[in-house]
């Protein structure tokens, strides 16, 4: 059986405010590489800056030798619909990305101006919200602390069509705290645009489903929304002697993708589940992207657990 990749790669990523530390750490970025089905790394990276310049080289060598590449990131490529639009005139979620390379600063030492962006989006809506998160401490009046203190008649939903669906799934306006995924998806959508814009990849390069449709790409470099979530038992199963989760998440996560792929069983993840509407494949494919795997959560855990 022919895989359709040669090479899988799963990116945890970060929203740190300060580099991680120099010991292997928990919270930060970590990924995984499994080339023709052999494992590699997983890699640890102390900024996002350092993490973009590995991933960037290590596309760009894949593609040098015609090679093509999946490559999953844990954080959501989209906002609930109807979100793109108010915030930059446009409803399609890769316009969307362009904005926030452009307003988003992101430092070689992982200073950012994270909460300024959201708070510049709080206030496109009536009241208060929809983002919270906000340490007590921070002078960021536009941002509460928490969900609860948020009104206004005019909120987007709180959740995309595939958080609903998966078991745990945060909501992406939740800026910090346990769990919380939405610093990662202001930080990481620019990361993401940056990468995509690589002049050694920028022909290379689709984004699924918001480029592909919910099918099988056939790009050289393919961008994949993933959660981790979904194989945790099978991470914590595997994890080994003082390693850190993530680590384990990445690897274990890389290694069931690529499995599934050389087995066959990969290409019907790329049309997401069945029975959705018409109108749902539609905000699916413009504005909130997608999990990958997400209705498949038992092929995805009978691969990761194939012995090696």
């Amino acid at each position: 059986m022919t895989a359709i990749f040669n090479t899988h790669v799963i990116v945890d990523w970060s929203a740190r405010s300060v580099p991680s530390p120099k010991r292997p750490s928990k919270d930060a970025i970590w990924f995984a590489v499994v080339r023709d089905g052999a494992p590699s790394g997983p890699v640890y990276c102390r900024t996002r800056d350092s993490a973009l310049t590995e991933l960037a080289d290590l596309l760009a060598d894949e593609v040098a030798q015609n090679r093509r590449v999946l490559i999953g990131f844990d954080f959501p490529f989209g906002y609930p619909a109807g979100v793109a639009k108010r915030i930059c005139g446009s409803d399609r979620a890769l316009d969307l990305w362009q904005w926030f390379a452009d307003a988003v600063t992101d430092g070689p030492d992982n200073q950012s101006n994270r909460f300024d962006i959201a708070a510049q989006i709080n206030r496109l809506y009536d009241g208060i919200g929809p983002f919270w998160g906000r340490p007590e401490t921070w002078d960021v009046p536009d941002v509460p602390p928490r969900a609860s203190t948020r009104c206004g008649a005019d909120h987007p939903p709180e959740h995309r069509l595939a958080d609903a669906r998966a078991k745990g799934a945060k909501t992406v306006w939740q800026l910090a705290y346990a769990g919380s995924v939405g610093s990662q998806v202001i930080l990481g959508l620019p990361a993401l645009q940056r990468l995509r814009s690589d002049p050694r990849l920028a022909d290379f390069v689709a984004v699924w489903p918001f480029q592909t449709g919910l099918e099988c790409p056939h790009a050289s470099v393919v961008f994949a929304e993933i959660y981790p979530s979904l194989l945790q038992p099978q991470a914590h199963a595997a994890r080994q002697q003082d390693e850190v989760l993530d680590s384990a998440q990445v690897r274990v996560n890389a290694t069931a993708f690529a499995r599934l792929d050389r087995s066959g069983g990969l290409a019907s993840l790329f049309a997401g589940i069945d029975g959705l509407s018409a109108e749902e494949r539609r905000i699916i494919e413009r504005e909130e992207a997608w999990i990958l795997g997400l209705g498949h959560e038992t092929a995805l855990q009978h691969a990761a657990m194939e012995p090696a």
